[in-house]
């Protein structure tokens, strides 16, 4: 039983400043942060922090930040065969300057070129495939090597090439954005109708199963036709950045273990909430049993 992710590893900096940023402005931090980052690499990571068999399928460059990534996955046990390393083309990295007064940050992201590769897959046939629409042809080709996997989709940014992606998944775990990027209605939790309309549209891209994140407001998903707002869990952020990303890792982690719906919704909401409190949201994950403490 395993879990495989697909998508991006990318190399953070972290620079935390105690105001807003200003153009044309100089500032010094003496308070850096660097460690691996990006959607699949942070899922993957959770997953096997938590004891589950996990691989990741992603792309690095041959350089420094490509050697850490590997040397910082392989360290909780992520499976790594599936990394390609570019010659020609350096890791990605981030840039990331946080507001520590609001936990709020901006990101500068300068990611490989995507371009398809002959992927090496794991070993062992994956029970729980996620997805974060990056790598798309190999996503693709995952779906269609692993029909029997209970797959999912962390879908930050509505990206019409990735529409097929969209489609087939079993479970469109969406953020906020995605949701007006693609059906134009804005989200109001006191607005019921906003929330009536915005499933309709986006049923008409997946007719599985629909979670939609909130950010510090929690998400939302139907069950049996059903809205249900599932609170944010209350923190005092530091630094919000890989939060969505630990909650994907925390979903799949739970679809593996074969959770109720509730009951996914609720882990996933405990590990992004604690994920925030600290800088840097990978370094920051707890341990599976400190988490199943707060449920």
């Amino acid at each position: 039983m395993s879990i495989l992710c697909i998508g991006q590893a990318v190399y953070d900096i972290t620079f935390p400043i105690e105001e807003s940023i200003v153009e044309n402005q100089k500032y010094r931090t003496y308070d850096r942060h660097e460690c691996m980052g990006a959607p699949a690499a942070n899922a993957a990571y959770l997953c096997a922090l938590w004891g589950t068999e996990t691989s990741l399928i992603a792309r690095v460059g041959k350089d420094l930040f490509g050697q850490e990534i590997l040397r910082t996955l392989e360290h909780v046990g992520v499976k790594t065969a599936g990394i390609r390393q570019e010659m020609n083309q350096k890791t990605s990295i981030s840039s990331i300057i946080v507001n520590k007064k609001s936990g709020k940050r901006t990101i500068l992201n300068a990611p490989l070129k995507e371009a398809y590769f002959e992927p090496h897959w794991p070993e062992k046939d994956p029970e729980v495939l996620l997805l974060d629409g990056h790598e798309k042809d190999v996503s693709l080709a995952g779906l269609q090597k692993y029909p029997q996997a209970i797959s999912m989709m962390d879908a930050g940014t509505y990206k019409p090439e990735c529409w097929q992606l969209f489609q087939a998944v079993d479970y469109l775990v969406c953020s906020q954005d995605f949701a007006f990027q693609y059906t134009g209605v804005t989200i109001d939790l006191d607005e019921k109708e906003t929330l009536k309309a915005t499933f309709e549209k986006l049923a008409e891209l997946n007719s599985n199963q629909l979670v939609i994140t909130l950010g510090e407001h929690g998400s939302i998903y139907l069950e049996n036709n059903v809205i249900i707002h599932t609170p944010a869990f209350p923190t005092k952020p530091i630094d919000t950045t890989g939060a969505g990303d630990i909650f994907h890792g925390a979903f799949a982690y739970a679809l593996h273990q074969k959770l109720s719906l509730t009951e996914i919704i609720q882990l996933s909401s405990v590990a992004a909430a604690l994920s925030v409190e600290k800088l840097g949201g990978q370094t920051s994950i707890p341990l599976l049993k400190e988490v199943e403490k707060l449920l």
